[in-house]
């Protein structure tokens, strides 16, 4: 079991926490119908969706990118940003967090979400100094 500042990943915890999601996941596919394919969202994509339905994948996405660099700062024991061990982030707050960050740098349009995202968490989320 990997410990980062009193967060804990473990497999437990994966197998327990990841059934909850999938029934979510499976009404936003048959909700936004036709077929969908995975790729990587761009700041533009982000904040200017061609389509409502495009504003909840684009969600599910940050939600998922998020997910992916705490469970690799928690594993990797990487000292990129610390989230607060009772801290339960929501998409909203990453959403805020990846745009202001976007802006303040002035990002190009075409960035991946993820750089801004984990470029905002650095800044909000500083790790103490050893």
């Amino acid at each position: 079991m990997a410990q980062n500042g009193g967060a804990e990943l473990s497999l437990k915890t994966i197998r327990h926490h990841a059934p909850r999601r999938w029934p979510l996941a499976i009404a936003v596919l048959m909700v936004a119908g036709g077929v969908a394919s995975a790729q990587t969202v761009r700041l533009d994509q982000y904040r200017h969706p061609s389509e409502p339905k495009f504003k909840v994948f684009n969600q599910l996405y940050l939600k998922g990118v998020l997910d992916g660099l705490v469970a690799y700062s928690v594993a990797q024991h990487a000292r990129d940003f610390c989230l607060p061990p009772d801290k339960a982030m929501t998409v909203e707050q990453a959403e805020e967090i990846m745009l202001r960050f976007a802006e303040k740098k002035q990002l190009p349009e075409t960035v991946p979400i993820a750089v801004p995202l984990l470029g905002g968490l650095k800044e909000a989320y500083p790790c103490p100094k050893p």
